[in-house]
Formats: structure tokens, C-alpha cells, sequence
């Protein structure tokens, strides 16, 4: 499956919509989007991983690519992650790099 990724405002956060699996054929372009898009460090992030099914290794590298941008500066928040992708986080400590919220609204109420 491909990954299809879209990008809105929302209560001040830059939200990235990921749809598909983040795998190696697609973390690339990942990595490449949040380079594009993420232009202030100081920016509020939030990816939301609702409509992914899976997510291997590649995709994890890619998400901190993306925090790599904001850390320091700005924030990085996961959102809607199921099950097994929430497990993958948490198999690999970084759910304690990046807050996971169960939803995006939750991300974003501050």
C-alpha cells in the first residue's frame, strides 16, 4: 500500500495526515516531506497515524527524522496510532520521545 500524506493547521499545529504503511519504499518520502514542510524549527508538529496499518523500522527512522527538526525548538506529538504501530513505539522506547495521544484533538489541547 502506498503512503498518501497531507498536511493542515489546527489550533496552531502543523498536522501531517499519514495514510497507508510507512515502510522502506515509503519512508523516504516521508523523511523528504518533513524537510519540505517543517521549515521553523519552532513549529508545533503533530503526525497523525490514524490511517496507518503498519509501520517497520525504516518508518520509525523517519519519524525521527522529523522530530530531529523541532527538538529543542518546537514540538513533536504522534497521534491515532493502533495497536501495533503504538507497539512498535513502545518496543523501542521512543513513546517516551514522542507524546502519543489517542487522537489528534487530544494532540492539540493545550
Amino acid at each position: 500500500m502506498t503512503l498518501t500524506i497531507s498536511d493542515r493547521q489546527s489550533d496552531g499545529f502543523h498536522v501531517i495526515e499519514l495514510d497507508g504503511d510507512i515502510d522502506l519504499n515509503s519512508a523516504r518520502e516521508l523523511r523528504a516531506h518533513f524537510v519540505e514542510r517543517i521549515t521553523d524549527p519552532a513549529t508545533r508538529v503533530v503526525v497523525d497515524l490514524t490511517g496507518v496499518d503498519f509501520m517497520d523500522s525504516s518508518g520509525l527512522g523517519a519519524l525521527v527524522g522529523g522530530w530531529q527538526i523541532v527538538r529543542g525548538h518546537g514540538s513533536f506529538r504522534i497521534a491515532g496510532a493502533n495497536r501495533t504501530v503504538r507497539r512498535v513505539l513502545e518496543i523501542t522506547g521512543m513513546d517516551d520521545v514522542f507524546p502519543l495521544f489517542p487522537a489528534v484533538a487530544d494532540a492539540t489541547a493545550d
